[in-house]
């Protein structure tokens, strides 16, 4: 029997459409990748993700503490398997795809942290994002855990998935300091989890960031679609892609994108600026040989 036909477009459009809980944030980053390799196969990377958990049951007792059961998680699939962050290449889009992830086993932290929730949830446990300042986290806590409950907010232990360990509010602390180089001071808000919307926002958002890097504009013009497919009025988005249209010489779409901010913001700073920018992508297209 031949497996349905994968089409990541529609089917990350579909599952926008449900509530944030609903969200399969596995699936989602597969639609994510399925875009960037037409050749991409989901049932092989399910099946990565499917032994991983069968092993996390047996390994794993979560009648333990939390703090146990966040270890032993932790050294199954850092130590063991061997999912880990890639420091020497970090922005290298493979670095960013699931199912790369999954072959190569090296990642940054969003999609390392896939990983995690995947074989997290394999075991009846409750796995969520944590939306720290460059460089992304998990909370795990036990499955009961309604999403809604206040608390959720302080209980649960932390894990960096990108180095494979459980961290403390001090750990976090001196991460937040090494990273923005001791210019950011902490909050606790930092800490705070984040709902399955937000953590696809960030995903595309650091592959969108990479490929405008490297002056990829069709690859960059496709993120910029699922974003504003997440939040249609998101006025950066929509600036960033009237910029990558401009780029790749779709002049007449990069106006009508400018022209919609305008159309929904009349007001906004900058707002003659934009009216300027109107005008030059359609002096372009009235400038081209027919």
């Amino acid at each position: 029997m031949n497996s349905p036909i994968f089409e990541p477009k529609a089917e990350f459009t579909a599952i926008l459409e449900g509530n944030d809980e609903t969200i399969d944030l596995v699936h989602a980053a597969l639609c994510i990748a399925g875009e960037h390799n037409p050749k991409l196969d989901p049932e092989e990377s399910y099946r990565r993700l499917q032994k991983l958990g069968e092993r996390a049951l047996t390994q794993i007792d979560t009648a333990q503490s939390l703090g146990d059961i966040a270890n032993k998680l932790c050294h199954l699939l850092y130590r063991q398997v061997g999912f880990c962050g890639d420091s020497k290449d970090y922005y290298n889009p493979d670095n960013s795809y699931i199912d790369r992830v999954l072959e190569t086993r090296r990642g940054i932290p969003i999609s390392l942290a896939l990983v995690y929730i995947s074989v997290g949830e394999a075991l009846g446990l409750r796995v969520v994002g944590v939306g720290f300042p460059a460089h992304f986290l998990l909370k795990l806590s036990h499955g009961d855990s309604s999403p809604t409950r206040q608390s959720d907010q302080t209980e649960g232990v932390l894990i960096d998935p990108f180095a494979g360990q459980v961290l403390s509010v001090n750990d976090c602390k001196d991460l937040l300091a090494v990273s923005s180089d001791n210019t950011m001071p902490f909050k606790p808000e930092y800490l705070q989890t984040i709902g399955k919307r937000a953590i696809l926002r960030r995903m595309l958002g650091n592959l969108k960031g990479i490929y405008l890097s490297k002056k990829d504009y069709v690859e960059a013009l496709s993120l910029c679609d699922r974003l504003l497919l997440l939040d249609k009025d998101a006025i950066q988005d929509r600036i960033d892609r009237a910029g990558v249209l401009e780029k790749l010489e779709c002049y007449e779409p990069a106006a009508q994108d400018l022209e919609q901010i305008l159309k929904s913001q009349p007001s906004m700073p900058g707002s003659q600026a934009l009216k300027r920018k109107i005008g030059e992508l359609r002096a372009q297209v009235q400038g081209r040989p027919h």
